[in-house]
């Protein structure tokens, strides 16, 4: 009996990575008959990732997502608000706090 059940798990387990990607597959294929494919998401928006700001950019000269007080040191403007910026207090401000800043910011009327 044991090994019944022991043959029935491993048959089980070497099919479910053959559903997974099957599963994949009708992801990405065209419709039948339909000849054309969804393009690939490209821009970061599309990725569900926010875009970073150029200015973000440029402060983050470590790449790591953050502006640390030592790196908003290359803009007065940022400097001067820093601790305004960083809404959570660990020193650094993310894209998030960044983000939430620029939309609380008045817009010009046109």
């Amino acid at each position: 009996m044991k090994t019944a059940l022991s043959i029935v798990a491993l048959v089980l387990a070497g099919a479910l990575p053959l559903g997974a990607s099957a599963a994949d597959a009708t992801k990405s294929a065209p419709a039948m008959g339909t000849g054309s494919t969804t393009p690939s998401p490209t821009t970061p928006a599309e990725l569900g990732k926010p875009e970073v700001p150029p200015m973000f950019k440029e402060l983050d000269t470590n790449r790591d997502g953050q502006i640390s007080r030592d790196e908003a040191k290359r803009s007065a403007e940022i400097l001067s608000t820093f601790d305004s910026l960083d809404t959570d207090h660990n020193g650094k401000v993310s894209l998030l706090e960044w983000n939430a800043a620029e939309m609380q910011k008045p817009r010009p009327k046109q």
